[in-house]
């Protein structure tokens, strides 16, 4: 759908939305110590990012003048920041692959369709051959040494079994790569969804209680951490079934392809009770 042909949001409605999704953005900043004038160099190249998207997707001419208009952004700083080709890929999404692949790959699941344990001796040991059935460009030892560092496998006597069926992250600049993606995911969910431009609508539920003991917390959390859990597998082995790279019948399936997201997150925090606030 190209520019021109979608609705236009107003101004008051987009100045409330923005002023709900930044209040989260803007306490991060803040205690992060990440000032203005940082924030709004990244602001410029997101805008920039995304005029060159939409001028894509309706097969016009990129150009600085166009990005400038559509943008805001000055035209010296389109010129200093607009850099065709960038790689923005992340280092955890190897690793999330590799994981999916150990769980959905035939040749890596045993009889009854649980991960092997992977042979890792050798150029041409199991290991190796997951690896490089994700990319020929990666260096086995090194995701095998990422893989053992944040505990999702474990070496044994047979070889390399696979302990975590997800992929958790304690780092700070992957953890914070995983939020902006999933937040960028989930506004251009809900974005198409209100445009109609989708022949089904895309998944958007959300739960929500607000007087619950504080003294069920942790059974609750552990409870929505099990279900999250078993649910993702489940959609990974549906989803499986129609990928080309997993499933050998739909190799002969012609045409372009597409990329699904199905994202889970919970929050707890406490209630504050403003009105018993205002009286003491």
């Amino acid at each position: 759908m190209s520019p021109e042909s979608r609705g236009t949001v107003s101004s008051e409605i987009l100045q409330r939305c923005l002023a709900v999704v930044l209040r989260p953005i803007a306490r991060l900043c803040v205690r992060n110590a990440f000032p203005l004038k940082d924030i709004i160099e990244v602001l410029k190249g997101a805008l920039i990012e995304a005029s060159v998207s939409e001028l894509r997707a309706g097969g016009q001419e990129i150009s600085v003048s166009k990005i400038h208009v559509m943008s805001g952004v000055p035209r010296l700083e389109v010129s200093r920041i607009y850099v065709k080709g960038e790689d923005k890929s992340s280092g955890s999404n190897v690793i999330i692959r590799i994981i999916n692949r150990w769980q959905q790959d035939e040749r890596f699941l045993t009889r009854s369709g649980k991960p092997k344990v992977l042979s890792s001796e050798g150029l041409k040991s199991e290991f190796v051959e997951l690896v490089t059935s994700v990319s020929l460009n990666l260096n086995p030892y090194t995701i095998l040494f990422e893989l053992e560092r944040i505990g999702a496998v474990e070496k044994t006597p047979r070889g390399i079994r696979l302990r975590s069926r997800s992929y958790k992250t304690t780092d700070l600049q992957e953890g914070y790569q995983f939020l902006g993606e999933d937040v960028s995911d989930l506004i251009e969910s809900v974005q198409k969804n209100l445009e109609g431009s989708e022949s089904s609508p895309n998944h958007h539920i959300k739960t929500e209680f607000t007087n619950i003991p504080f003294a069920f917390l942790e059974e609750i959390r552990k409870w929505i951490e099990h279900e999250g859990a078993n649910f993702h597998k489940k959609v990974r082995s549906y989803l499986a079934r129609f990928d080309r790279d997993l499933s050998p019948r739909m190799k002969s399936v012609g045409g372009k392809t597409v990329r699904i997201a199905l994202g889970s997150f919970s929050n707890t925090e406490e209630v504050i009770d403003r009105d018993s606030e205002r009286k003491e």
